[in-house]
């Protein structure tokens, strides 16, 4: 039921109100007070309700903070040391939604998901009538708020006046986005910053829905670009020149900037680059590894007492922040490594690009594991040193690749770095036709 980040599926297909009331009903019976938000999406009102009802059922009172970025529902919940449940499915098109467990700002372990499965299949449970729970509202946007600006060297920025255009997609960070950067002293241009249910872009902020964002940075002559997912726990970095800063270059310079400032350890995923292992080097740190997903990186921070953790899709866990990716608390880092450092394009320039491909093969939720197995039969001939801890793995002399099966959607996705494009291509050619033999 549980995937990489919570429960999610398509709306009244995999998600119903029957399953959100379940999951509240089970959630409610392991606290007594249960904080929930949700993101933009249509159906987000009726499965947060849904939630809510279950929890009040099993005798929880509920708060209901309405439309809000998944970190301030981190927040909320870490300030009330109490659990929390976030009515979101990030990135996913809108027809999809989901429910994101936390418990005083942390994602709910694996051990607790697995907990909720059973109290879900075992079915709803109530208290007496004069037991059941109340729902209350709190506002919580304002605290985060000054919350993140107490962060980051605010008066740099406010003397630098930077010019930023914020692209929230019409989703979770539409309305808070806008009013934090003004706060920060920044001049902002607003693109996609209503709040609805069917967004103007897709959710996913990748090249392609990012367009239209490029190219306002570059008529406007801002200083930055800042894009976040439906709930805004990542945020996309567009340089003075209205060009994506890329994922890895993105990840590489807040790394170079965080360890500038303290030196310590860096978490990051099985995705991560040669170019990041060549920075955590360079500036004489220890990188660690994780699974995909931010609830290890996440934990893997705060039991390493690490500097930072990230991934590459521009999900970042500050070590002085909340213990779950926070989007706009990246989106100021990125203010004031502009303020501090100069142009972004220049900064992506010192870190050094490898030739890289990332793809997506169709494969449904119930083939992964099969498809899996396959793929490792079909890629043994590929030598290198080899790790199953999150898919395959497989790191060689003048590169790697990693096969796993996506946490979050029907797919299976395939990175592979080289450090020449011929050797990619090569590499890549035979990784596509394991998978693809797989998942036929």
């Amino acid at each position: 039921m549980f995937g990489t980040s919570g429960v999610r599926g398509i709306v009244n297909e995999e998600v119903s109100c029957a399953l959100a009331m379940k999951i509240g009903n089970a959630a409610g019976a392991m606290g007594k007070k249960i904080i929930v938000g949700r993101d933009c999406r249509t159906s987000g009102q009726m499965l947060a309700f849904s939630f809510m009802a279950g929890a009040m059922h099993a005798g929880a009172d509920v708060i209901d903070i309405g439309i809000v970025p998944t970190p301030a529902l981190s927040f909320a919940c870490m300030k009330e040391k109490c659990i929390g449940a976030m009515v979101t499915a990030s990135h996913n098109p809108p027809e999809y939604n989901g429910i994101k467990l936390f418990f005083e700002g942390r994602e709910f372990p694996r051990e607790w998901e697995k907990g909720i499965e059973g109290k879900v299949k075992a079915g709803i449970a109530g208290v007496e009538w004069n037991k059941a729970g109340q729902a209350g509202k709190m506002e919580v946007l304002s605290t985060y708020s000054k919350f993140l600006l107490s962060k980051v060297a605010v008066d740099g920025i406010r003397e630098r006046k930077p010019k930023v255009v914020v692209d929230c997609g019409n989703a979770a960070a539409s309305g808070f986005m806008p009013k934090l950067l003004r706060d920060a002293g920044c001049e902002v241009v607003e693109l996609f910053c209503e709040p609805s249910g069917m967004p103007g872009r897709g959710l996913e902020p990748n090249e392609e829905n990012l367009k239209e964002l490029c190219k306002i940075v570059k008529e406007k002559k801002a200083d930055i670009g800042i894009a976040h997912d439906g709930d805004a726990d990542r945020a996309i970095i567009v340089d003075e020149n209205g060009k994506l800063l890329g994922l890895d270059a993105q990840l590489g310079v807040i790394v170079k900037y965080m360890l500038e400032k303290k030196k310590g350890k860096i978490i990051s995923t099985v995705e991560s680059s040669l170019s990041l292992r060549e920075i955590v080097q360079q500036n004489g740190s220890t990188l660690e590894i994780t699974p995909v997903g931010s609830l290890h990186v996440a934990q893997l921070v705060g039991e390493k007492n690490a500097v930072f953790g990230g991934e590459p899709c521009g999900e970042y866990v500050f070590s002085d922040g909340l213990p779950c990716p926070d989007g706009p608390l990246a989106a100021l880092y990125f203010l004031q490594i502009l303020c501090e450092k100069g142009k972004l394009s220049a900064l992506a320039a010192q870190v050094k690009s490898y030739p890289i491909a990332r793809k997506k093969f169709a494969c449904e939720n119930k083939e992964k594991a099969r498809a899996l197995e396959k793929i490792k039969a079909g890629l043994h001939k590929i030598s290198g040193k080899k790790s199953g801890m999150d898919g395959l793995r497989i790191d060689f002399e003048d590169g790697w690749l990693l096969v796993r099966p996506s946490g979050t959607e029907p797919i299976m996705r395939l990175t592979c770095e080289c450090k020449t494009q011929k050797r990619l291509e090569e590499v890549c050619k035979a990784a596509q036709d394991a998978i693809e033999k797989a998942v036929a």
